[in-house]
């Protein structure tokens, strides 16, 4: 009997077990949420200004045109704000599903590539990759272009894997299945801008290979798709231009030669060489044995057009995001899916060896077993210090690392039990060893949300806005923004110069103006605020210290009201 029969919940319904334990992980989290400032605060706010002012054109900042990013997350997030309200559950809404769609897509990819085994297997993994469950709890744009970028993926193996075209197939779904990979250009585009083209090059030498390009160029739907994803972008940047001149299109254009040449973000060509492996541990020791394992194409049905895609896709997106010199945790979310499936691949792998048959992995998983026992067992131990003991000797242990004490020993009483279910493995008895490495680890992202650990990530900032004096001067009344041009009334000269804000000035100030009920206008000048209004600004000259009454401090900023 083999492993898929055990599974029987996944075996009948893969598609609805999948489901249903990815929507726990994404919507159970604890009653207290803050967003990020950059760059979810950031999103959310320009969303904001959408639903409040009915401009749908125009990405914003306190009434001034910014189009240094494109605008269709801000569209989506808009939209929730508009059914459920302005609050984080919204701004991350259409990232949950995304996230949701996401697996769903990676188990179709791993159903084409693979088997239902891998294919499930693979898409559950997903879940487990850290940097994955992060941004789908985040208002960012990495989960919705991951999942538009998965439904491109997806049309082209419907018309260009040899084994799954089924050649008595009406056009209409060769046709349909072109279009979905046609649209998904267009609507990346509108989601992530010029980021789109990046896996467009790296999954140039899949359809290069056996010629697979020829399928792609003769099927119509792939030109009728692509007109039709490309018209959001065109309709915005038509009516921008409309409106703002060259503007719109200059600016875009400025931010990618900016975030290619600059170095503010580009910690060094190596980056993601240690950033990912620390940031999906341990998942990508198994990808690369699941690499390994594809390239000698040690599994039945694996082919070269698998090895062109699993292989050559994610290989040829890491080079080019390392290429670029803006470099982030969050870029490689593009191709976790491949890595999840290749993954999956070892394990299965795993599944099939015996002492008989395989003796050299059977050794090997063995070594690797009892070393993960060893791990899951220290984790159970820190995570104990963690809760319970304060101080050790003169380490102080911050307050904020008592949230990963509960997920720690979850972890770990899982873990520890790998080595001796696999004294007792024998294929092909119940994979009670494989269920030890998955299920820990799936309650362990469970207690993470239920901590706050993926969605409260400004505790002390939203602590400050919830001061008392500052909750009831904002509560009913509309907040400005006094820049920090400050004039004063006996001069007509500024007092103090033009000033930019540095990076953790502009993170509160971003914090601040999401969770600010109602917004006022953006002023340069103190003589602009009517009469006893109120105002968020960083400085206030000695001359005007008599004429304003400062409610409350968050980080440097100021609330004032006018006297």
């Amino acid at each position: 009997m083999s492993i898929k029969n055990y599974l029987l919940v996944w075996n009948k319904f893969p598609r609805l077990s999948l489901f249903c334990l990815t929507v726990p992980l994404l919507f159970l989290n604890s009653q207290q949420d803050s967003l990020i400032a950059y760059d979810e605060g950031y999103y959310a706010n320009q969303a904001r200004w959408i639903w409040e002012t009915g401009d749908w054109l125009t990405p914003q900042w306190w009434g001034t045109p910014i189009y240094d990013r494109t605008i269709g997350l801000q569209w989506l997030i808009a939209l929730a704000y508009h059914f459920f309200g302005l609050n984080e559950f919204s701004a991350r809404l259409p990232s949950a599903i995304a996230g949701i769609v996401s697996v769903l897509l990676t188990y179709e990819i791993g159903l084409v590539l693979f088997d239902r085994q891998i294919a499930w297997l693979g898409s559950l993994m997903l879940m487990f990759m850290g940097i994955w469950i992060s941004e789908v709890h985040l208002a960012h744009q990495s989960a919705l272009l991951l999942a538009i970028e998965l439904f491109g993926i997806l049309g082209l193996l419907r018309i260009t894997h040899t084994r799954n075209i089924d050649l008595a197939s009406p056009k209409a779904i060769q046709w349909g299945w072109g279009a979905i990979a046609g649209m998904s250009v267009g609507l990346g585009f509108i989601v992530k801008g010029f980021m789109i083209f990046v896996p467009i090059v790296a999954i140039l030498p899949y359809l290069i290979l056996q010629q697979r390009y020829r399928q792609v160029i003769k099927n119509p739907g792939i030109y009728i798709g692509f007109m039709i994803g490309w018209i959001p972008t065109v309709a915005w940047l038509g009516l921008s231009y409309q409106k703002y001149g060259i503007m719109p299109i200059r600016d875009l254009i400025n931010k990618v030669l900016f975030l290619s040449e600059t170095n503010t973000f580009n910690p060094s060509p190596f980056y993601y060489f240690w950033n990912l492996p620390v940031n999906i541990f341990p998942w990508a020791l198994f990808s690369a044995i699941g690499a390994w394992i594809v390239g000698k194409k040690l599994l039945i049905g694996i082919n070269y057009s698998v090895i062109s895609l699993t292989l050559g896709y994610p290989i040829g997106l890491f080079i080019l995001l390392s290429m670029f010199k803006t470099r982030t945790p969050y870029y490689p979310t593009q191709f976790l899916p491949f890595m999840s499936l290749l993954a999956a691949t070892a394990f299965i792998k795993f599944t099939q060896v015996s002492r008989q048959t395989l003796p050299r992995w059977h050794r090997f998983i063995t070594w690797l077993s009892y070393a993960f026992s060893g791990l899951g067992i220290i984790l159970v131990i820190l995570g104990s210090i963690v809760i319970t003991t304060p101080q050790i000797g003169e380490i102080i242990i911050p307050i904020e690392a008592k949230i990963y004490g509960i997920p720690a020993i979850v972890l770990g009483c899982g873990w520890a039990t790998i080595s001796t279910l696999w004294s007792r493995w024998e294929p092909p008895t119940t994979p009670y060893w494989l269920a030890s490495w998955l299920v820990p680890v799936w309650f362990t992202m469970a207690s993470f949300g239920l901590l706050g650990a993926w969605t409260d990530k400004n505790p002390a900032t939203l602590a400050a806005i919830n001061q008392p004096q500052i909750q009831l001067a904002i509560a009913n009344q509309p907040v400005n923004l006094l820049t920090d041009i400050i004039e004063d009334p006996k001069s007509p000269q500024s007092v103090n110069p033009p000033k930019i804000l540095d990076g953790e000035q502009f993170k509160t100030l971003i914090f601040i103006t999401f969770y600010t009920p109602h917004l006022g206008k953006n002023t340069t000048s103190f003589g602009q605020l009517p009469k006893l209004a109120y105002a968020w600004t960083l400085n206030i000259s000695p001359q005007l210290a008599d004429r304003v009454q400062i409610i409350g401090k968050i980080d440097g900023w100021k609330l004032i009201q006018k006297l």
